[in-house]
């Protein structure tokens, strides 16, 4: 049974598990600090959360070197490193399995752009700024 203090407890795990760089915590010791066995805190992350804590910190790591590539110029070394993968090899394998792209063909092809920083309710509220501009202007041209 799932109570109110081993959700919150979760949820501090979960933070702890999102921070990434080189002094992350294994995960026993972020089981630990929630205060359950490593067994009993992978099984209930996985339900309260749909993935594994090895699943969201991976993806946690992906997102952030995401982010490294467009906005740095950093090598994809130094990020691969920086987000906490030991090996390039490993880590441009997975980022192209998941983006559908190798690292370097990411970074080129969104280089310099801001959208995919942006979040969804930005992209929202940027889509309709621009289709009311067009309604405000089609409306001032005159006949």
């Amino acid at each position: 049974m799932l109570t109110k203090d081993r959700l919150i407890r979760l949820c501090k795990a979960r933070d702890q598990l999102g921070k990434v760089g080189y002094a992350e915590l294994s995960i026993n010791e972020v089981a630990k600090m929630a205060a359950m066995s490593r067994f009993h805190f992978v099984r209930q992350f996985k339900a309260v959360f749909g993935e594994t804590p090895v699943q969201f910190r991976t993806r946690m790591r992906l997102d952030q070197a995401k982010h490294m590539l467009v906005q740095g110029e950093d090598s994809i070394t130094d990020i691969c490193m920086a987000v906490g993968f030991s090996s390039l090899g490993s880590f441009s394998s997975l980022f192209s399995r998941r983006f559908g792209r190798a690292p370097s063909q990411y970074r080129q092809e969104l280089s310099g752009s801001i959208e995919p920083l942006s979040p969804d309710c930005m992209a929202i509220l940027r889509a309709a700024w621009e289709r009311d501009s067009q309604i405000s202007r089609s409306r001032e041209a005159p006949d």
